[in-house]
């Protein structure tokens, strides 16, 4: 990642869940599964893998469960009122979790490392050919 100051902050667009990132991210990559899409209303989800114990959050969000390809249920977070996507929790990875880089206040300190989920981008998504490639979950950040 580019330098930054901890901690690293961000929310939703109309400000009623604000988050704080208090230790370094473990890892970050573009995730091109087909519920990121969805989620994301884009090509991909650009996220942060933070742990657990490092992101602090206030004001009401709401989760929603979907089932990923790996049968784990990932609950994600997103503000009630704007809709904003903003986190996720992967039961299988209780330890992790990802936050979305569009959220961050200062997007400019997100540096993906890998794309994962690329057996699912789509025909039109260009990927920077420099990034590691995992055609299913990274294996490592």
């Amino acid at each position: 990642m580019m330098s930054y100051e901890l901690p690293i902050t961000g929310g939703c667009l109309c400000s009623q869940v604000r988050y704080r990132i208090t230790a370094k991210p473990i890892g970050s990559g573009n995730c091109h599964c087909r519920t990121c899409q969805k989620s994301s209303g884009s090509a991909y989800l650009p996220v942060l893998f933070v742990l657990s114990n490092a992101l602090e959050i206030e004001g009401l969000y709401k989760e929603f469960p979907s089932v990923a390809a790996s049968g784990n249920t990932v609950y994600r977070g997103f503000c009630p009122n704007c809709g904003a996507a903003l986190f996720g929790r992967n039961i299988g990875h209780p330890e992790l979790r990802p936050v979305s880089a569009a959220s961050l206040d200062d997007p400019s300190v997100y540096e993906p490392h890998v794309d994962f989920w690329v057996c699912d981008a789509q025909p039109w998504d260009y990927m920077n050919p420099e990034l590691e490639k995992f055609q299913q979950n990274a294996e490592h950040f």
